[in-house]
């Protein structure tokens, strides 16, 4: 187990991930729309024990309301008009927010269903579509991942990565998606409490907000619905629509990167939009360009290490044919050469990374890789010269 180098696992890994692609289109999301249900299911069971909780609160509330009004009429001695008008004022007051507080709950629900079907344009929309989505790109994309011979081995490495770029960006979108619901479910049902602050005049703007609350997430919703929709669909007509040879390449590219957009853009966009309706701002286009940079010093990092690991398969590859390899064996010991370079400084990075080696401080994976592999190719120079 010594002997085998960390490039040789890595190869086997992309040969059973190529393998498998059948079975990628046949696994679908169903386990977030459990969860989904879970968290309604355990949600309602609460429903009734904050709701009495803030029935009593509003009717406390109420009485000491109606008993401060009546307090300070005595003191001004006002007459039998005056407390009539009152006794009106604060009957109408504490009858509307008693009715706010019996049908809140199903008016906010009405309204975030509303919201929601809005941003599914009138179909259907969950964590698990947005999932499948990814699954059924990366299934469609997978059929470019044959490696040989007398294949395009380079839209077979780029439909790899775009691959798992794909499930990730949308595993990540499914995620925010489910957080999403988590929240209009437990935010509604925590904040029926505020309802029961309509009690008083002094407290009153708490049930407002709490109507506010259930518009804003119900907007935040429609907003990722939409975006997750879009960005899904968008990702599967390109997919189809992928031609041969360079312009399947750059199209194979494009879904990767668009992923990527559309997880940032499901990142922030929701929660700017619900900033907008509670009237504040949650945040600000530096954030999306911040995450940009470091998308792109991914990228750049990625791309220096894969000319690392094509310079090492050339030299495999003339240091074959100088032996009188033939060209497919040259070939073939060029890509297992540039592969298991690039695999084994990465391996070796990232195992510095995590036990906090010497020099390994303050550096980045892929930084740290490319350094290991500019090393290991000085050292395969040095050791060929006479």
């Amino acid at each position: 187990m010594r002997g085998i180098k960390p490039g040789f696992v890595l190869i086997i890994a992309i040969g059973i991930v190529v393998a498998a692609h059948p079975a990628l289109a046949q696994q679908d999301g169903s386990v977030l729309t459990t969860l989904e249900n879970s968290v309604t299911t355990a949600a309602k069971g609460w429903q009734t024990t904050v709701m009495q909780a803030a029935k009593s609160l509003f009717w406390i509330l109420a009485g000491i309301e109606v008993g401060l009004a009546a307090v300070w009429l005595a003191i001004q001695t006002a007459t039998l008009d005056a407390w009539f008008a009152e006794i009106v004022r604060r009957i109408m007051f504490i009858g509307f927010f008693a009715f706010v507080l019996d049908q809140g709950p199903s008016f906010a629900k009405a309204v975030v269903d509303s919201l929601y079907q809005i941003g599914a344009g009138g179909g259907s929309a969950s964590p698990a579509d947005v999932f499948n989505a990814g699954l059924k790109v990366a299934s469609a994309m997978s059929q470019n991942a044959q490696f040989g011979l007398f294949q395009d081995n380079a839209l077979a490495i780029a439909s790899v990565f775009a691959m798992v770029i794909v499930v990730i960006a949308f595993s990540l979108v499914a995620a925010i998606f489910v957080a999403v619901m988590v929240e209009m479910y437990v935010g509604l049902l925590a904040g029926m409490i505020m309802l029961g602050l309509g009690g008083s005049s002094f407290t009153k703007d708490f049930a407002i907000r709490y109507l506010v609350y259930a518009f804003s997430v119900g907007m935040k919703l429609m907003a990722l619905v939409m975006i997750a929709k879009i960005g899904s669909d968008a990702l599967l007509n390109l997919t189809n629509q992928t031609g041969t040879g360079n312009d399947a390449f750059v199209g194979t590219l494009a879904i990767g990167g668009i992923s990527v957009v559309v997880f940032i853009i499901s990142m922030y966009v929701p929660s700017i939009v619900q900033g907008v309706v509670q009237g504040v701002s949650v945040g600000s286009g530096m954030e999306v360009v911040k995450h940009a940079g470091q998308a792109a010093s991914f990228a750049a990092g990625s791309a220096t290490l894969a000319m690392g690991g094509a310079r090492a398969g050339a030299a495999g590859f003339s240091s074959a044919r100088a032996d009188g390899a033939s060209f497919g064996a040259a070939a073939l010991k060029a890509m297992t050469q540039g592969i298991g370079t690039a695999g084994g400084a990465l391996a070796s990075a990232t195992r510095d990374q995590a036990i906090g080696a010497p020099g390994s401080f303050g550096t980045s994976t892929l930084g740290l890789a490319n350094a290991k592999l500019d090393q290991r190719v000085a050292q395969k120079k040095s050791a060929n010269r006479p």
